[in-house]
């Protein structure tokens, strides 16, 4: 009976190692994995499909890309002398997945604010992605949606202020400072050793007590000791022309067909031509053909560039066909009326309830001496670029200086405008927007504008 028994429990045995091998081949036949995928891929669609940076010697910001809306927290490490470890800002993501390229190759910066970006698995659920500081840094964290993406701007000389606690509704805790203790990021390659150095100063939300620092924040920083001087003095006057839209993202289309990425990109163009022609400018612009660039990646190449002006592009349209008239944009929190928050909408690429998870962070990162310097440059932009047009069009309409949440203004540095210069969706419009005399008249008015901002005007740059 035993050797019975043996026997059937070996052939029972033996099935279940054959159906196993079984659907085994099966899977591989398939083109399925074997091993179970990591928790947090396997909860969804969201994962870390790329990691970007833009970066100079006092200013880095970096891109996380996760394409959906996922769960995250900033918070920073304080350096580690004896384990060889810098101070670092380091974000967990939760419910999301990675890219297995981004896993073996760090993202390298080593430009005396940053050593590099690498990211891990901090457990099943949670990817972590590290920002190794070289030296003490005030940074800020916030996202952007359409699509998803975490952005920490980095400031080696302390302009970005701690801002306030999230709303309740916003869609992810903010950074604070907390202590150390091991985790799976250790794992990732160690940099090299760096000396010990305060924390990096406290940002958004934070329900811990800063710790202490040697210097007061902001009152010794090279920007306030340093003397005003011209732009004479300092240097030629740079700019960075955004003509919007680009590549897969046409912008707004005309009754005829007529895009806006194409009227922005030939208006830029005349623009900086005319301001080359005076050798006083510096001038670059964001894009130079047909191609798509993110919003945040414009505002990085301005901040990257140290330009003094940021001058975004872009042409209005509206469901009211007989919409018409020229207006200027700084960045604000909120909108005076749907029209213009439909119209920022439209320009963010998102729709307006996804604009709450920003909203909070614009008033504090948005320095009152730049927005008032910003307010300058918008409605000087705005009345020459009306006179100009109306030189060559009578009856031009100005529909005045405005405020909106742009995303594209969202952490410049400098003193910043978008330009709407008339409605595409408006018939008439739309053809005068055919004509290169039309293109010359705008371009002639941003020229004017900068020309006397530039002469006159208090840069946001001033210490550059």
């Amino acid at each position: 009976m035993e050797g019975e028994a043996g026997e059937r429990l070996d052939l029972i045995l033996l099935r279940r190692h054959l159906g196993a091998l079984i659907l085994a081949v099966f899977l591989c036949a398939a083109g399925c994995p074997l091993s179970a995928p990591p928790a947090a891929a396997a909860s969804g669609a969201s994962r870390v499909s790329d990691i970007r940076a833009w970066t100079n010697e006092i200013y880095t910001r970096v891109a996380i890309d996760t394409g959906d809306e996922v769960s995250w927290q900033a918070k920073t490490l304080r350096a580690d002398p004896v384990r060889g470890l810098p101070p670092r800002i380091f974000i967990d993501i939760r419910g999301a997945g990675i890219r297995d390229e981004i896993l073996r190759k760090p993202v390298e910066v080593r430009n005396g604010l940053l050593r590099q970006v690498r990211a891990g698995r901090f457990d099943r659920d949670t990817v972590r992605v590290v920002i190794d500081l070289e030296r003490e840094s005030t940074y800020r964290v916030f996202a952007l949606p359409g699509p998803f993406r975490i952005i920490v701007d980095i400031d080696g000389e302390g302009e970005i202020p701690a801002i306030p606690a999230s709303p309740a509704d916003a869609p992810t805790p903010a950074p604070g400072p907390v202590a150390a203790r091991p985790s799976p990021e250790e794992a990732a390659p160690p940099p090299q050793a760096a000396p010990p150095v305060p924390p990096p100063a406290p940002s958004a939300g934070s329900t811990v007590p800063p710790a202490p620092q040697t210097v007061p924040p902001s009152a010794e920083s090279p920007r306030a000791a340093a003397p005003p001087t011209s732009p004479a003095q300092r240097h030629r006057v740079r700019v960075m022309i955004d003509p919007g839209h680009g590549g897969k993202d046409p912008g707004a289309i005309g009754p005829t067909g007529l895009k806006e990425k194409d009227v922005v990109l030939a208006i830029g163009r005349k623009i900086r031509e005319k301001l080359l022609r005076s050798g006083e400018f510096e001038v670059r612009m964001t894009r130079d053909e047909d191609v798509f660039i993110p919003l945040e990646e414009r505002t990085a190449m301005a901040n990257k560039g140290r330009a003094d002006i940021f001058v975004s592009l872009h042409i209005n349209a509206s469901k009211n066909r007989r919409a018409e008239g020229f207006s200027t944009y700084v960045l604000s929190r909120g909108a005076s009326n749907r029209e213009d928050l439909e119209l920022a909408a439209r320009e963010n690429g998102v729709p307006i309830r996804k604009f709450q998870g920003v909203k909070f962070i614009i008033d504090d990162m948005f320095t009152g001496a730049r927005k008032n310097e910003s307010l300058r440059l918008a409605k000087t932009v705005n009345d020459a670029v009306v006179r100009h047009v109306s030189n060559r069009y009578p009856g031009a309409q100005s529909l005045g200086l405005k405020q909106a949440p742009f995303f594209v203004l969202v952490g410049a540095r400098m003193t910043a405008v978008l330009v709407e210069a008339s409605f595409i969706s408006n018939a008439r419009e739309e053809s005068r927007l055919r004509d290169p005399s039309c293109h010359d008249g705008i371009a002639d008015g941003v020229v004017e504008a900068i020309r006397y901002y530039g002469h006159n005007g208090i840069l946001a740059h001033s210490d550059y």
